[in-house]
């Protein structure tokens, strides 16, 4: 209520936002309903919910232990992170013998083919294919 009739005060003074705008604008409508509320002629006649309005509880939401475990395992996914990105976790020493290890559990690349798998593949891919369809 006090918020309506400061604004009342504030276009009576002449400073209301909408006068640059609109000469009877919102303001002679503000000015109008805060006298009519100080007067305590206005009712609120707005009618309160009945308790048969009251929507049904909602589904599938989680209740709180649901949700203190979320936030343990996300806690314990950090911790985790943190740990094995700590400071002191690697370093970068002997790499030579850690690229020959790697290349000793490497597999081979695959054999290259020949022409006449490519030419056999080529062959059944046009058999496959079928043209695109006309347009309209």
């Amino acid at each position: 209520m006090t918020g309506v009739l400061l604004l009342a005060f504030a276009c009576a003074a002449g400073t209301c936002p909408g006068r640059a705008f609109a000469e009877d604008g919102p303001c002679v409508a503000a000015a109008s309903a805060a006298t009519s509320v100080a007067a305590g002629e206005l009712s609120d006649t707005r009618a309160y919910p009945t308790f048969c309005q009251i929507p049904p509880m909602p589904t599938g939401v989680r209740d709180a232990s649901a949700f203190k475990n979320a936030v343990v395992a996300t806690r314990l996914s950090g911790a985790r992170l943190d740990r094995n990105a700590a400071p002191a976790t690697w370093s970068v020493q002997d790499t030579g013998g850690f690229a020959r290890a790697a290349i000793d559990r490497a597999a081979p690349p695959p054999a290259i083919s020949s022409g006449e798998d490519t030419a056999a593949f080529i062959a059944a891919a046009r058999a496959r294919a079928t043209p695109p369809p006309r347009p309209r």
